[in-house]
């Protein structure tokens, strides 16, 4: 729920103060979580740190791709966000499968180093953060009010408003193996023994060949994009997403671990294509509010199904068979969406008179 209050409140910041400041918080921010989560394992502080850890999220989030975009705008090479964009996005999945493997490992013998590892590597991310330089934006910081209705103004135009809800469903399908992989790898694998648990070890393993795959699939974003265009690319990610939870609602066999695989997959598709149609369709002053909106809808959307699916399946003994009824009606909702995108892919075209960079 923190990272969700906080997801609109950051992207302001961003475009109020300046990118820089805002992702050397947020990187603040996760230093601070990883250390409490490594050095105690008390309620009140852990509560602290998942405040710290949704917070850095959140600072993170919209920031990061309006400084790319912003600081290439200051050097007249707007064109290269999209392959910029999908260089950026698999050199992040990479990085996060190395850190699942060796997290996942450690974890096995001791959550805490896994944490102790987080922290090193985010105080690495504060370090750039700082060494990072404002683009010139060349105007001043809107008020909330005024840049909220920018953001409606722009939500006008049937292109972006059919990419937004696009990306918030697809911020709770995927969303949907991500909560249930650990779980269905437990009921796949039984109990670990004593000395070593092999959950978190086969959990980083696979997540680590899903991260992999992601960033392949980043790297082939431009291309995809190019050879089908915008939406029917964007459908496919979706399409592709149903898939895998339809397979694990199946059935619980070594087989859908080949599918749960390509869960990363779809949003190594969706982010530079979508991005690289958002960018220029949206001012600088409302671009990092833009983005963080666009998110915390997605994260509300999620919490919502989230907590509505932990009622259906309350007091419900841990199977497979619990699990399958969460999943399918995940399916389900995820057909009906993918449906009414697809009739209202052709309408979803962008009107030129709402993409003026500086007014609107």
């Amino acid at each position: 729920m923190a990272a969700v209050a906080l997801e609109v409140p950051s992207g302001y910041l961003a475009d109020r103060l300046g990118r820089r400041p805002t992702l050397i918080l947020a990187m603040l921010a996760d230093v601070g979580a990883a250390v409490v989560f490594a050095t105690t394992g008390a309620f009140a502080p852990f509560v602290a740190a998942q405040v710290l850890k949704a917070a850095g999220h959140a600072f993170n989030s919209g920031a990061d791709s309006a400084l790319l975009f912003d600081s290439l705008r200051e050097l007249e090479r707007e064109p290269e966000i999209g392959p910029r964009e999908a260089y950026a996005f698999s050199a992040g999945l990479t990085a996060t499968a190395i850190a699942a493997l060796v997290g996942g490992l450690s974890a096995g013998i001791d959550l805490r180093i896994a944490w102790l590892l987080t922290a090193l590597t985010s105080v690495g991310g504060l370090v750039i953060a700082l060494l990072f330089q404002e683009p010139e934006r060349g105007e001043a910081g809107q008020g909330v009010s005024q840049a909220l209705a920018g953001v409606a103004r722009r939500l006008k135009d049937p292109a972006l408003r059919w990419i937004f809800v696009f990306v918030v469903g697809m911020v709770v399908l995927n969303h949907v193996p991500y909560e249930f992989f650990q779980p269905y790898v437990e009921l796949l694998l039984g109990a670990s023994d004593p000395g070593y648990s092999f959950t978190p070890a086969v959990t980083g393993v696979l997540a680590a060949a899903m991260a992999l795959g992601g960033a392949l699939a980043s790297r082939g974003a431009m291309r995809v994009r190019a050879r089908f265009g915008v939406r029917p690319s964007l459908l496919a990610a979706m399409a592709l997403q149903l898939v895998i939870i339809a397979s694990m609602a199946i059935a619980l066999a070594p087989w859908v671990l080949v599918f749960v695989l390509l869960r990363s997959t779809p949003m190594g598709l969706l982010n530079p294509i979508m991005l690289a149609e958002v960018h220029p369709r949206v001012e600088t002053r409302i671009r990092a509010t833009y983005l963080s909106l666009q998110s915390f809808a997605g994260r509300l959307a999620f919490a919502v199904c989230l907590a509505l699916s932990s009622r259906a399946v309350a007091g419900l003994e841990t199977s497979h068979e619990a699990m399958a009824q969460v999943l399918r009606a995940y399916l389900a909702g995820g057909l009906l969406l993918g449906v009414a995108l697809v009739w209202t892919a052709r309408r979803a075209q962008p009107r030129p008179d709402v993409y003026d960079d500086e007014g609107g």
